[in-house]
């Protein structure tokens, strides 16, 4: 039996190698699908993926593949949606297991049905100028949905045929203080010098953002209901990047949505890049790991690229996303203290443990 998880490891913590020795107990091994240099809130991962993938390597995982950026910066719906489908396309794993704080895969899968039956419901609630979440919260009038982790459990049952298992999550939660099982707890102690923020090239996401048009704007998903206007005069007075958020923010725009549509009109990441996706990409591997790929080679319904030469192979769908990739890893490098080069895309090494 082989296991997945759809990840991010920003950063890799204890409650994540929880995950994983929990779910190994069942299971002969366990492929990940790793968000790569941006992470789905919204900003750029405080470690590069090929770090973190090595990271997760060193604590159980065997096999990571790329979540490519178009994906990993969308809402939890898109994220979850493509992430299913680069697991399900692997044609080697038999499940996806996933921290939430609801363990109840029953209840869980309940909910995504709710979700399903009630969407013209929802879609009405949301007329009153309140964000999709508030307007899903009141139709399905549950709490489940309160809980981050909960909402992407949801999302990933919604969107496989696959077996699902939820593992529940340990420590005090998400967002919190917890630095042992808090991401945010974490990334907030970590020396600024030598990790990726916004913050280090804010000036040239403003930059870009003052070029644009409202056109420009509506390229970007989520883009939508005059919010390219908004958009539009918050970026000529902005002095930075929190004030920006806060002059666009509304009762119907969450800041992680508004964050998300920022983030992709500065690394130009536009609506036509929401399509099927077209390659799975090998970014490190174990021993078990290695035997998994010789497996995923016969049994793949993707093209695998496990080497920069294999790019060539991809039809123009693919070329494409992977040449978004390599323009958005060298914006993202810009994130450092000191900038790290262009084309590391291309030349970084898969992690073999």
């Amino acid at each position: 039996m082989t296991a997945g998880i759809i990840c991010e490891f920003n950063p890799f913590h204890k409650g994540h190698k929880y995950l994983i020795d929990t779910v190994k107990q069942d299971n002969d091994a366990v492929v990940c699908v790793m968000s790569g240099n941006i992470v789905q809130r919204g900003e750029f991962a405080v470690y590069d993926k090929f770090t973190r993938a090595r990271t997760a390597l060193e604590n159980g995982a065997d096999l990571i593949i790329d979540l490519p950026c178009a994906y990993s910066a969308m809402s939890a719906e898109g994220f979850a949606k493509y992430a299913v489908q680069i697991l399900e396309a692997t044609g080697i794993v038999d499940e996806i297991a996933f921290g939430a704080e609801c363990d109840d895969v029953e209840l869980l899968k309940k909910t995504a049905c709710e979700i399903e039956e009630k969407k013209d419901e929802i879609t009405l609630e949301m007329k009153k100028g309140i964000s999709y979440p508030a307007a899903r919260r009141n139709v399905l009038k549950s709490d489940i949905l309160d809980y981050p982790n909960n909402i992407l459990a949801v999302e990933y049952i919604r969107h496989t045929a696959l077996d699902c298992r939820a593992v529940k999550r340990i420590g005090k939660g998400h967002d919190t203080d917890d630095e042992n099982y808090s991401a945010s707890a974490i990334r907030s102690t970590l020396d600024k010098r030598e990790i990726c923020t916004m913050k280090s090239c804010e000036r040239a996401v403003l930059a870009k953002l003052r070029t644009m048009t409202a056109e420009d704007f509506l390229q970007i998903d989520d883009v939508n209901e005059g919010l390219e206007n908004r958009i539009i005069e918050a970026v000529k007075t902005a002095e930075n990047l929190e004030m920006l958020y806060d002059a666009i923010k509304t009762k119907r725009y969450t800041h992680s949505r508004i964050r998300r549509i920022i983030l992709k009109s500065y690394l130009s990441i536009t609506k036509d890049f929401s399509v099927d996706v077209p390659y799975i990409r090998i970014i490190g591997f174990n021993e078990k790991g290695r035997e998994l790929l010789s497996q995923m080679k016969k049994k793949a319904a993707l093209p695998i690229i496990s080497k920069y030469s294999d790019i060539k192979s991809l039809d123009e769908k693919g070329q494409r996303l992977f040449e978004l990739e390599c323009r958005c890893t060298d914006l993202y490098n810009l994130g450092f203290a000191i900038p790290k080069p262009c084309g590391l895309e291309q030349s970084s090494q898969i992690v073999i443990i």
